[in-house]
């Protein structure tokens, strides 16, 4: 029996029929068989692939605490190298710093911009205040997972305690702009000491939320922050 030789056709089946018998495919016939190459994907502009970093951080933050969150981590689930890392933050405690300052900058300007302008309605603009703080975008489970990490950072490192306080210091003041205007505020209780009061109500809901949606809902925590605070401001 004679043997037989399999040809390149039946190692990839249909490549015969695309030629004729007795012919040889040229150079220029294969190229155009080879499938179309995908396009490349656009590289994005350093600004995008920084804000990126900073994203996955908050995200990595939430999951795995300060420790776990490492650069080689964060790298990994961005989908980048360690090298973008450094070229942009230098090291991975410089990113962790930057997204908290971030963090800080952008709650605050949120709660600003949500309270708007107080005028005769003080406890309105105190309603709103309440609700940007347990707004979708900044009650979600990353960012106040992440908002934990930082409060362990900030208690064993000086730079991250700079950056909250600074924060808190603004919080308080921007409750204190609003609380002024209410008409039993000082009476019962000094007004710093009911901020400080309120302001611990509202991080004690905040991690209640976190802990458990359904056991505490959004519209609960505002309720019960407004509810505290009537009993702090109503003489």
């Amino acid at each position: 029996m004679r043997s037989m030789r399999l040809s390149p056709e039946a190692i990839v089946p249909g490549v015969s029929s695309l030629r004729r018998p007795g012919t040889r495919m040229t150079e220029a016939a294969a190229i155009a068989e080879r499938p179309p190459r995908k396009p490349r994907a656009k590289r994005q502009p350093p600004t995008v692939r920084r804000q990126d970093l900073l994203a996955i951080t908050v995200s990595c933050l939430a999951r795995l605490g300060p420790r776990g969150a490492t650069g080689r981590e964060i790298c990994r689930q961005a989908g980048v190298s360690h090298g973008l890392l450094r070229h942009y933050f230098q090291k991975p405690d410089n990113l962790l710093f930057e997204t908290y300052e971030l963090l800080c900058d952008q709650l605050i300007t949120h709660l600003e911009e949500q309270v708007g302008e107080i005028g005769t309605t003080p406890w309105a603009a105190l309603s709103r205040f309440f609700q940007a703080a347990f707004s979708k975008e900044w009650a979600s489970a990353d960012v106040i997972g992440a908002w934990m990490a930082f409060w362990q950072l900030a208690r064993g490192r000086e730079d991250f305690a700079i950056v909250s306080a600074r924060f808190n210091a603004r919080q308080r003041a921007l409750m204190e702009r609003i609380v002024r205007q209410l008409p039993g505020a000082g009476q019962a209780v000094p007004i710093v000491d009911s901020i400080a009061v309120l302001s611990a109500v509202l991080d004690g809901l905040w991690i209640e939320f976190y802990l458990s949606e359904e056991r505490t809902p959004k519209d609960r925590c505002i309720a019960l922050c407004e509810v505290t605070a009537k009993r702090l401001f109503c003489a």
